[in-house]
């Protein structure tokens, strides 16, 4: 068949498809996996160990399809079902499988000159390597910059360790998985087809004009706006730095996914006391401006002096950032607000042997943050396993069910399905007068919302 005729079949489009959902839906389980093995390992770049996983499929899709531009395309579907899965990344993860996916198809255009050579281990092996390494230096385009070059030695370290599992993960198990459903005659054994000397090179082009234009948005998306509003349960809310710009600022160390670096920025709570923060705050909201937010509580406020407000530019185009909290999630790029959280919890009872208020700020660490689709528009929440929370309140051995009470008929849950997974999570949801609580799945089903208590039977 000619070059100018080249175009993906039916066939190769269903297994992009297959292989992007596949590769969507498990990346979700491989990134908690990664971070419990970095907290046990405790070494910088351990997160990596599972990058090779994440890029397997677009892998496979340029084995298995024998099709210049194959891993491109799936990397484009599979960053579009993760966003749409309730990454916490949200757009940045469409930005992250389509530089992996160009990379793929470039590692396997290296080899092109030589008989079959795109078939063989070599190339599978150069292309799960770049392509893994891609997501270190994608994401460092949007973390807090350091204050120095110490914690670059940590950024190599991991991209060493991101490329090691593409050469294992996605380029050997890749390599045996295609020859493997080759000899078994599950597929057919194709000789890889060229685009054409002219129209692949376009095709790169345009994804990566492409991967420019979502980095120039989200860029843009994440710059902050230039000023930092300082709110909620407080006497004198604030813009900072239109006003209390004489706060002093300081140097500390941070420490995120166990990488060290030196941060100067304005401490948190110096930021939050001139707004006079009422008597029962519990808790601050960090929110960004492409809408990730996360908590910390008053008591890491008052106590962890490393927590900063650093900034980066000048006037309009400057962006702020919070570095230096305990929790890795509560680095937050591009912040707009801090906003006070007076005290709030919410009354879990029943067949518990200790039966107590849910309070938010006790859960930070469990947290994780997703959208969905509240009444009033969808929205980022931050939710805590609830199997986790009742966990730790005792169940009695004769209960069996979960009943989330509410404005609407209780909505009832099976107690041991809840506490078997982690998947069904209590979120809190902040409006701009009050909080709320709401019951959802990680894929952003909301099982109840708003629910006032929860009770164990």
């Amino acid at each position: 068949m000619r070059a100018d005729r080249y175009h993906f079949s039916t066939r190769d489009l269903l297994m992009m498809a297959a292989l992007a959902a596949l590769g969507g839906v498990t990346g979700t389980y491989l990134s908690a996996a990664g971070s419990l093995i970095q907290a046990a390992i405790g070494m910088p770049g351990s997160l990596q160990w599972a990058a090779g996983l994440h890029v397997l499929w677009l892998v496979l899709a340029v084995g298995l399809t024998g099709k210049q531009g194959a891993g491109t395309v799936t990397g484009i579907l599979k960053g579009a079902v993760e966003l749409f899965a309730g990454s916490t990344h949200g757009l940045l993860v469409v930005l992250v499988d389509l530089v992996a996916g160009i990379l793929v198809d470039v590692g396997f255009l290296l080899f092109r000159g030589t008989a079959r050579g795109r078939d063989r281990l070599p190339a599978y092996l150069v292309a799960g390597g770049l392509a893994s390494a891609s997501n270190v230096f994608v994401f460092q385009l949007f973390a807090s910059l350091p204050a120095d070059v110490l914690s670059y030695a940590g950024i190599a370290l991991a991209a060493s360790m991101a490329g090691l599992s593409g050469v294992v993960f996605a380029g050997l198990l890749g390599h045996m998985l295609v020859s493997t459903l080759r000899r078994s005659g599950v597929v057919k054994d194709r000789e890889p087809r060229p685009m054409g000397r002219k129209a692949y090179p376009i095709f790169l082009i345009a994804a990566a004009l492409l991967a420019v234009g979502l980095t120039l948005h989200l860029r843009n998306v994440s710059s902050g706006g230039g000023s930092v509003q300082v709110g909620g349960a407080v006497a004198a809310p604030y813009a900072y730095p239109q006003e209390h710009s004489d706060l002093a600022q300081v140097t500390a160390e941070g420490t995120q996914n166990n990488v060290t670096a030196r941060y100067t920025g304005i401490p948190l709570r110096d930021l939050v006391a001139r707004a006079e923060p009422s008597p029962g705050a519990s808790k601050i909201l960090i929110q960004a401006a492409d809408g990730y937010g996360f908590f910390v509580s008053m008591d890491e406020l008052e106590t962890n002096t490393g927590l900063l407000l650093a900034s980066q530019g000048r006037g309009r185009d400057a962006t702020y950032n919070v570095v230096g909290a305990t929790s890795s999630k509560a680095w937050v790029r591009g912040v707009i607000s801090l906003t006070v959280i007076s005290e709030t919890t919410l009354e879990i009872g029943g067949a518990l042997a200790q039966p107590g208020p849910f309070d938010p700020a006790d859960w930070v660490t469990a947290m994780d943050s997703i959208t969905i689709k509240l009444a009033a528009g969808p929205s980022k929440v931050q939710g805590a396993p609830l199997g986790e929370i009742l966990t730790t309140m005792t169940p009695s051995p004769d209960a069996t069910t979960v009943l989330l009470n509410g404005p609407a008929e209780p909505v009832t849950l099976s107690l041991a399905d809840v506490l078997a997974s982690d998947d069904v999570r209590l979120f809190t949801v902040i409006h701009p007068d009050a909080v709320t609580f709401a019951v959802a799945r990680m894929d952003g089903t909301i099982l109840a919302e708003p629910v006032t208590s929860i009770e164990v039977r």
